[in-house]
C-alpha cells in the first residue's frame, strides 16, 4: 500500500485548491436504480474486501446516492481523529436514534462530548478493576457448570454472560429472568434491523411491512419497557446502589442544573447495553472459537493461567502478566472486531488524500476489511497471536489497528470488552479444553457487528490445575 501525506489541520477552508483532486474509482453496478445495494445484502463482508481493491477513496452507488468508501488507514485516521470535527456520524447513527435516541452511541457535538466525560470515569481503569470479580464470578458460574464431554454452544452462552455482567455493573443487580430474556430477544432483532437500514438503498424501505421491518416494530417498545422499568426502579432506591445507573440519575447539567430525565437516562443506558451484550458477546465467542480451531494456541493459554494463577480466581492485576491470553484476545478482535463498518457525514468539503469529500456525502470505512489487508497484515486471514508480540507489532503500520475505532467517537467501553475477554478465557481455560464437533467454519453473520453464527464445542473438564495455598487465595 502506497504512503499517503495526510494534510494538517488548520484553516478555515477544508479543500485543498493548490492541486486538482484526484478522483475515486467508482465500482460499477450491475443493477440500476439501487445501485450496489443488493451485492451489500448478499455479501457485505465480500463486498467491503472487494472494494479495497480499488484504491484508498473509492465510490459505488447506493440507490441513487454516491458513498465514498475510505480504505487506507491513515486516512481513516485523519477522519476520525485529526478532522474529526468536520464529520458527523452519518446516516448509519441517525437510523440507530430510533434506538438509542441521543446517547452516547448516536450524540453529535457537545452534548456528546458532555455525556461522554460524565461516563469516562466508569470505564476508567480504576473501575475495571472493581468490576473484574464481578467478570470471574459470572465466568466461573458458567463454566461449573459444563459437564465433562457436554456439547455447548458458545454464541448462545456467551450473550445472556455478557448481559449479567453489564446489568451487575449498570445496576448493581442481576437482571431479573422476565427482563433478561427480553433483551437477549429483542435486541438481536434490533439490531439485525438497524444493519438492513443503514444500507438501504432508499429510506422509505425502512416503513415497508417486511419481516425484518415487522420484527423491529414489535421488539422495540418491548426493549424500551424493560430499560424503563430498571430505571424507574433505581429511582426508588436512588443512593441504595453505588453504580453506573445511580451517578447518570444524580448527575446535572452544569449550567442549569437540572438533572437527567428518564428519557435521557434511557438513552445513555441503551447505548451501554449495545456495547457491553453483543459486542462483548461476539468476542468472547469468536476468541473461544478461534481457540478451539488452534490446540497450540488453546495450550499456551492454559500453561500460561496455570502458572500465573495457580488455580485461584483471575484478578485484574494479573492481566497484564496473561501476555499470551492478552494477544489472542487482541488477535480475535483483529479477525473479528466490534463493526464490520462504519459511517462518516462531512459537514463541509473535506481534503482526505487529494480526494474531496463533498459536505453531506454518505462516507463508509470497514474496520473488518482494514485489519484483513495483506499490505497491512501479512496472511491476514491466519489465527496468528505472536504477530502482536512487540518486535512483531512494531512493523504493523500505524493506524491500521481499529477494533473499537479512534478519536473523541471511539467506542468508551473498549477496555472494558477486552478485560472481560480476558477474564472469560482464563476462567474457561483453567477448567476446560474446547474442542470442536464439526469441520465447518464458523458462519459469520452481519448485522451491525460481526456475529458467529452456532458455535457448537465440546468441553472436555482439566485435570485440576495447581492451587495456590496463600492465605489470600484461600479468602477468595
Amino acid at each position: 500500500m502506497r504512503r499517503i501525506q495526510v494534510p494538517r489541520q488548520g484553516g478555515e477552508k477544508s479543500v485543498s485548491t493548490a492541486v486538482p483532486h484526484r478522483v475515486p474509482k467508482a465500482m460499477r453496478s450491475r443493477v440500476p436504480l439501487v445501485g450496489s445495494a443488493v451485492r451489500i445484502r448478499r455479501d457485505p463482508l465480500g463486498f467491503v474486501q472487494q472494494i479495497r481493491r480499488y484504491g484508498d477513496v473509492a465510490t459505488f452507488k447506493l440507490g441513487p446516492r454516491t458513498a465514498y468508501v475510505v480504505n487506507h488507514p491513515d486516512l481513516i485516521r485523519q477522519m476520525l481523529v485529526t478532522d474529526a470535527e468536520k464529520f458527523h456520524k452519518g446516516v448509519m447513527f441517525q437510523k440507530a436514534q430510533v434506538l438509542a435516541r441521543n446517547g452516547l452511541f448516536t450524540s453529535e457535538g457537545e452534548f456528546h462530548a458532555r455525556q461522554r466525560r460524565l461516563i469516562q470515569p466508569a470505564v476508567h481503569a480504576s473501575e475495571i478493576a472493581g468490576y473484574t470479580r464481578t467478570m470471574g464470578d459470572h465466568v466461573q458460574g458458567l463454566v461449573t457448570a459444563w459437564a465433562d464431554g457436554e456439547v455447548v454452544r458458545m454464541d448462545e452462552v456467551t450473550f445472556p454472560l455478557a448481559l449479567g455482567i453489564v446489568a451487575r455493573v449498570l445496576f448493581s443487580t442481576d437482571l431479573d429472568p422476565e427482563a433478561a430474556a427480553e433483551v437477549q430477544e429483542t435486541l438481536p432483532v434490533l439490531l439485525r434491523g438497524l444493519g438492513q437500514r443503514a444500507l438501504a438503498p432508499f429510506d422509505f424501505l425502512d416503513r415497508l411491512p417486511t419481516p425484518t421491518n415487522r420484527a423491529f416494530e414489535r421488539a422495540l417498545p418491548r426493549f424500551q419497557a424493560v430499560v424503563y422499568r430498571m430505571i424507574r426502579q433505581h429511582r426508588l432506591d436512588l443512593g441504595q446502589h453505588p453504580d453506573l445507573l445511580t451517578s447518570l440519575l444524580r448527575a446535572v447539567d452544569a449550567d442549569t442544573g437540572a438533572a437527567m430525565t428518564d428519557d435521557q437516562v434511557y438513552d445513555e443506558v441503551t447505548s451501554m447495553i449495545i456495547a457491553g451484550s453483543e459486542t462483548t458477546a461476539a468476542a468472547m465467542s469468536w476468541a473461544a472459537y478461534l481457540l478451539a480451531a488452534h490446540p497450540a494456541a488453546q495450550r499456551a493459554v492454559q500453561d500460561e493461567v496455570d502458572d500465573v494463577l495457580q488455580g485461584r480466581p483471575v484478578r485484574y492485576e494479573d492481566l497484564g502478566r496473561l501476555q499470551y491470553t492478552h494477544r489472542v484476545v487482541k488477535e480475535t478482535l483483529r479477525l473479528y472486531p466490534t463493526t464490520w463498518m462504519l459511517m462518516r457525514r462531512p459537514l463541509v468539503d473535506v481534503d482526505l488524500g487529494g480526494y474531496r469529500l463533498p459536505a453531506d456525502a454518505m462516507v463508509l470505512f470497514s474496520i473488518f476489511a482494514l485489519h484483513r489487508d495483506p499490505a497491512l497484515f501479512p496472511d491476514p486471514e491466519h489465527f496468528d497471536p505472536d504477530r502482536w508480540l512487540p518486535a512483531r507489532a512494531e512493523t504493523i503500520p500505524p493506524h491500521a489497528y481499529l477494533p473499537f475505532g479512534a478519536g473523541p467517537r471511539g467506542c468508551i467501553g473498549g477496555p472494558f470488552s477486552h478485560t472481560e475477554a480476558s477474564v472469560f478465557l482464563a476462567t474457561l481455560a483453567q477448567r476446560h479444553t474446547l474442542v470442536p464437533v464439526s469441520d465447518e467454519p464458523a458462519r459469520i453473520v452481519t448485522t451491525l457487528i460481526p456475529m458467529p453464527g452456532p458455535i457448537p464445542l465440546a468441553v472436555r473438564s482439566r485435570k485440576e490445575p495447581p492451587v495456590s495455598t496463600s492465605p489470600e487465595a484461600v479468602t477468595r
